[in-house]
């Protein structure tokens, strides 16, 4: 008898203890599942401490004095500074190999060093996991499953991109105009909830063309669409128009290589085969015609709103085109080497005008797709 109680009460302990190893925290693994958005700072992943606090289920119970940041979970009190490499777990210190930053209010915490630190805790269970993604490049018309658009504003930090004649910078009208396109994308899709959209940047930071492609892969991103502002070799002041490219060539990179110079590759070229593996299908199915249809429609758009010239959607080679398995395309909004065109692009309501083009060209997409 009381062998039978014994065994009674081991596997209640079972049973309880049983979720506590189910659920072992992987802030990695918990990012893809929950589709967090990461943010890339010097070749570091970092997370907002607001997507630290749900996945540990600590959103009550966390408090900031000035610099200082107070985290109770699992009885434990996790402390740590903004600009400091020290996380104290009660009386233990943990030593991170770069530190918390604050960038416009929004503290950021480092992926990889927490995930060390914390790997013996318990991450906090979902509420409802979302349809994981189908590793495919046709689009599927699944209405159930979750899409994930993916807008990236070219340039930022040190790379200033085009500058205009008065002084604008490409950087700062990308960046202004993908806001504003995201914000409008929200408001058109807000009883929408499995419509996702992100940005490779929010920010005036740097982010090379490996890791916008490495974070469309990361998400597994439906469409990458981004955004530039061009200039003629020359600077002539008399270019003029926009345009959208979406590339011929598709790879699937084991390993990305490391950002050239150049953001146009030469299509041509085959790459290392040891290093990569090429989609057969790509080239002739959906990934490469999808970027095109998405092209199409985006041209057109604009082609409504500017009174520039429309000079059409092109195929070009372009890094993050190539590289990105899902459909994308990158458009030119203007020639901001054209004082004209740069002074309009000063304006609020033309920045507008032509963030609202670009989101509506991606909804025409997305209602062909029957995604909406």
């Amino acid at each position: 008898m009381k062998v039978k109680k014994k065994i009674l009460l081991l596997a209640s302990l079972i049973i309880i203890l049983l979720p506590f190893f189910c659920y072992a925290l992987n802030i990695r693994e918990e990012i893809k599942e929950r589709k967090i958005p990461t943010y890339l700072i010097e070749n570091n992943s970092y997370i907002s401490l607001r997507s630290l606090l749900k996945i540990l289920g600590a959103e009550d119970s966390w408090g900031r004095v000035e610099d200082r940041i107070f985290i109770k979970h699992q009885d434990i009190e996790i402390k740590f500074k903004i600009n400091s490499t020290q996380v104290f777990l009660d009386k233990k210190v943990e030593y991170l190999g770069v530190p918390v930053k604050e960038v416009e209010g929004d503290v950021l915490i480092p992926v990889d060093d927490f995930n060390n630190i914390l790997s013996g805790f318990v991450a906090a269970p979902r509420v409802s996991k979302e349809p994981s993604f189908k590793e495919e490049t046709v689009i599927t018309k699944d209405k159930n499953r979750s899409f994930i658009i993916l807008i990236d504003p070219g340039h930022g930090g040190k790379d200033d991109g085009a500058v205009g004649y008065y002084g604008l910078k490409e950087k700062s009208v990308n960046l202004d105009i993908a806001k504003r396109m995201k914000e409008y994308l929200n408001k058109e899709l807000r009883r929408n909830t499995k419509v996702g959209i992100y940005m490779t940047r929010e920010e005036d930071i740097d982010v090379s063309l490996m890791e916008r492609v490495q974070m469309a892969k990361d998400i597994k991103a439906d469409v990458f669409f981004s955004i530039h502002t061009n200039s003629s070799r020359d600077r002539r002041p008399d270019a003029d128009g926009f345009e959208t490219y979406y590339s011929g060539v598709k790879e699937d990179l084991v390993f990305l290589p490391s950002s050239p110079e150049k953001e146009v590759l030469d299509e041509g070229t085959e790459g290392d085969s040891s290093l990569l593996k090429i989609l057969d299908d790509l080239n002739t199915t959906s990934a490469v015609d999808e970027s095109r249809i998405l092209a199409d429609f985006v041209q057109e758009r604009l082609a409504e709103r500017l009174l520039t010239p429309d000079r059409g959607t092109k195929r070009r080679g372009f890094y993050v085109l190539r590289y990105t398995p899902m459909p994308a395309i990158l458009t030119e909004i203007g020639f901001i080497c054209n004082p004209n065109v740069e002074w309009n692009l000063k304006d609020a309501e033309v920045r507008q005008a032509i963030a609202e083009a670009l989101a509506k060209g991606l909804l025409d997409y997305l209602k062909f797709r029957d995604v909406i």
